[in-house]
């Protein structure tokens, strides 16, 4: 790869434009969200993996699939997951008005168990002897927790702020 197009790729990483106003602004980090799909990994997540740490982009992945975090919110979730299994289960909650067909969310019902679910997702990952291959896994909180912090101040995975 030519110079120019390698500071080219880096320029993109730290800025990227949203709309003509913030054009140039710089972020402060990269993060890709990705699922695993249980029962069959997309054979290319591997190589994602390696291709984000090596451009400095951070991963939140989740083991079968995000709705694992969501699940989080609610339950314990100990055993192995099909991505389908995982779904049908959040939908049976009843809960947080999510269902398979449309993948909608209300928030609100979300809200009260967010330290919850951070404190099963690290159990998950204590848990864990090979890393996010292990099902289930999510490190999602790791994301949730730095946004929770840029919008309400304070450090991530810190309680001062209550459930906001």
């Amino acid at each position: 790869m030519s110079r120019s197009r390698s500071s080219a790729r880096r320029s993109t990483i730290r800025s990227a434009p949203h709309s003509a106003g913030d054009r140039w602004t710089e972020y402060d980090e990269v993060w890709c969200v990705i699922d695993v799909e249980a029962p069959v990994p997309h054979e290319g997540l591997t190589a994602a993996l390696k291709l984000a740490r090596q451009h400095g982009v951070e991963v939140a992945l989740s083991n079968p699939c995000f709705e694992l975090w969501l699940l989080l919110h609610f339950k314990d979730m100990s055993g192995y997951c099909t991505s389908a299994a995982a779904q049908r289960a959040l939908e049976r909650l009843d809960t947080c008005g999510y269902s398979v067909d449309r993948k909608h969310l209300e928030y609100g019902s979300l809200r009260a168990g967010h330290g919850q679910a951070e404190q099963r997702a690290q159990v998950l990952r204590q848990r864990a002897t090979k890393g996010h291959a292990d099902n289930p896994w999510t490190d999602v909180d790791r994301l949730v927790g730095l946004l929770r912090a840029a919008r309400y101040g304070g450090r991530p995975g810190s309680r001062e702020h209550g459930n906001r």
